[in-house]
């Protein structure tokens, strides 16, 4: 069955700090609510939101869950055997013989998920065209599950050589080791039928370790909320069933930030801009995106703590500055800013429970940037000025005092996510100046208007619930599914691309399987492949729109190089289908309740202490409608965020609710 826009349906984020919840009823009529997140598990925040938030039966539930990804940060993953082909058991060690940064002489690449000793290798090889070069003998493959097995695996990874040319010797190993073990087998053949050994074998590997415990997550997730529909978000934009999620968790490793940033495209689009930045700042880090003719871009591979991964994937990058990162002094006396944070327990001092060391959170509470009787996270908290003022005192004197080192701290975690901001702009070759800069997240409006100034945007969009547009990203995502195999077809200038129908058919019917799975029958179908040069060594995903894929791999060429050429050979690396059903909304709503109470009359504040002071307006964002506008300084708040706006700044209520914020061009 499709999603029912009729129905009540729910996207619930878990963030590093909070969970945030929005509710949808028929279609338009919203509901936000900010919870705590509980670390120890994630599952009892997604009920206590939706608990908070809704009073009737809640029919669907779209999750964003971060239980993947801190499983791989902090290395609570399962024990892992990987199986692979003679001679190759070493892959994950070599990987790719690169430092992670070149010029650094003490990086070191971070160890990968599996033991030395818990490499099994295999006498057998298939060539790069499928065929059998050493066949794999039966005697093999009881040796290789008697080793399996003796290692008493909490998940096994199978990655031979060429499997993705042809997958049977993978599935005969896997055939064997579940008769005689009950853990989860992850196949690269059925996984990431792509080539590049290294990555396929991260990439199967991280599928592995994780199982066990996003299976565990998800079962008890299910059970706990009932009688209900639940789907998860994908890396790549999409959501994806419990079945699905459960059988490869890798593609939820960048959930949340994915939800994020499909939001933030809808928001620009209403807002009037096809190309904007999503910037995504919450309590631990800080996440961007490029957004061109309305859409996220997306790459074919992605990275988490230094481990390649091959799935689809939002092109997100990452900085470890948050509202909860802390500040200190390095070694040398510098400032600096994360990427440790204070987390959601105990979180920053101004929090009151119990934290004691300065945090950007604090910096902004101590200027009154904050109000400290209006609540946080939807009124689940209360400030307390003098805690913040006692952690950022706990910086030395030289930086200046409190307010010194408040607005230090903010420089400095400002510094790193403009740098960030540029990188998916200007190092691109993208101009930002046709850019708007969507803001959302928690702390993502207090820094938006002082970073697109100095980027060089042409605005700041702020949607009416940026606190919470994560989780209603859940619900305009569509259900999604991505199938791909390496082809490595070479199409000669002038010439069509070889008889692919039969592959192509063979993806198409794959990727509407898994959809089925999530009862969506019909799904509308894209081509898309990895496209390069002969010659070449890296490749571009495009997508057919119809002109065919070697005139969309020219274009796309161009706009990532600057130049195209026709007259050499093209070829398609790896074709993919992209299957999406309806997302449970059609678009943003439009009435919204934050829970907030009733509106509060305008008012002054001073912001800062001293000759440094300055005096802001504050307004109530439920007050302002359609046309009003808010010229800086002033602040703008409301349940989930707030809205700082400099002197020089002018933000107008748009059609759609966001606030554009333009700036004045000093001459």
């Amino acid at each position: 069955m499709e999603p029912s826009r009729t129905s009540v349906v729910a996207g619930v984020d878990v963030g590093g700090t909070f969970t945030d919840v929005v509710l949808v009823a028929g279609g338009a009529s919203v509901r936000a609510r900010k919870v705590p997140t509980t670390p120890g598990d994630q599952g009892e925040g997604v009920a206590d939101g939706l608990a908070a938030a809704a009073s009737e039966h809640v029919g669907q539930v779209a999750h964003g869950t971060t239980t993947a990804t801190n499983a791989v940060l902090e290395r609570a993953v399962a024990r892992t055997v990987l199986v692979t082909t003679q001679g190759f058991g070493d892959v994950l060690t070599i990987a790719r013989q690169d430092r992670p940064r070149l010029y650094d002489l003490s990086a070191v690449r971070p160890p990968h998920l599996v033991a030395a000793g818990d490499v099994v290798t295999v006498v057998e090889r298939t060539g790069p065209d499928g065929a059998a070069v050493l066949p794999l003998s039966d005697a093999e493959v009881a040796r290789v599950a008697d080793a399996v097995v003796a290692r008493d695996p909490e998940a096994v990874a199978i990655c031979l050589l060429f499997a993705f040319a042809d997958g049977g010797h993978e599935r005969r190993l896997a055939d064997a080791l579940r008769e005689r073990l009950d853990v989860p087998i992850t196949c690269s053949a059925d996984l990431v039928p792509e080539f590049r050994e290294y990555e396929r074998a991260s990439t199967v590997v991280l599928n592995a370790a994780i199982a066990p415990v996003m299976g565990h997550y998800l079962e008890r997730l299910e059970a706990r909320l009932g009688d209900c529909r639940v789907t998860v978000m994908t890396s790549g934009g999409g959501t994806a069933g419990l079945q699905a999620a459960a059988r490869a968790p890798v593609n939820t490793l960048l959930s949340g930030p994915a939800a994020g940033v499909v939001a933030a495209a809808t928001t620009a689009r209403s807002a009037g801009f096809s190309d904007a930045v999503a910037f995504d700042m919450g309590g631990t880090s800080t996440d961007v995106c490029l957004i061109r003719d309305g859409e996220p871009q997306l790459r074919s591979a992605a990275e988490i703590g230094g481990l390649p991964f091959r799935t689809p994937a939002v092109a997100i990058h990452t900085v470890g500055a948050g509202g909860g990162s802390l500040a200190y002094l390095d070694a040398g006396g510098a400032l600096r800013v994360g990427p440790q944070s204070a987390g959601a327990r105990p979180g920053p001092a101004c929090y009151g429970l119990g934290g004691t060391e300065p945090t950007v959170t604090d910096a902004h509470c101590a200027l009154g940037h904050l109000a400290p009787d209006g609540g946080l996270g939807g009124g689940a908290l209360r400030l307390e000025v003098d805690a913040a003022q006692r952690a950022l005192s706990r910086l030395p004197r030289d930086v200046a005092g409190a307010m010194g080192a408040a607005h230090g701290i903010l420089a400095v975690a400002r510094a790193t996510m403009v740098r960030a901001l540029r990188r998916v702009t200007t190092e691109q070759g993208v101009d930002p100046a046709a850019l708007a800069v969507v803001a959302y997240g928690g702390a993502g409006p207090l820094h938006a208007t002082a970073l697109a100034r100095e980027l060089g945007a042409a605005a700041v969009v702020i949607p009416p619930a940026p606190g919470v547009l994560s989780a209603l990203g859940l619900l305009l995502a569509p259900s999604r599914a991505e199938s791909a195999r390496t082809v490595m077809a070479r199409v000669e200038p002038g010439a069509d691309p070889p008889g692919l129908d039969g592959v192509w058919d063979e993806l198409a019917d794959d990727a509407t399987a898994t959809l089925r799975e999530q009862g969506v029958e019909s799904p509308a179908l894209a081509r898309v492949a990895d496209c390069r040069y002969a010659g070449q060594s890296h490749e571009l995903r495009v997508a057919d729109d119809g002109g065919g894929l070697v005139a969309a791999f020219h274009r796309a060429h161009s706009d990532a190089y600057g130049y195209a050429l026709a007259d050499e050979a093209v070829e398609l690396v790896t074709l993919r289908v992209v299957a999406d059903g309806e997302p449970a909304l059609a678009g943003l709503p439009e009435v919204w309740d934050h829970g907030g109470g009733e509106v509060r009359p305008a008012s002054q504040r001073r912001l800062g202490s001293g000759d440094a002071a300055d005096t802001a307006l504050v307004v109530d964002r439920a007050g302002l409608r359609s046309g009003d506008d808010v010229a800086g300084p002033a602040i703008v708040e409301q349940p989930d965020a707030t809205t700082l706006l400099s002197d020089g700044d002018v933000a107008t209520v748009d059609a759609a609710g966001n606030l554009v914020v333009r700036f004045e061009v000093s001459e």
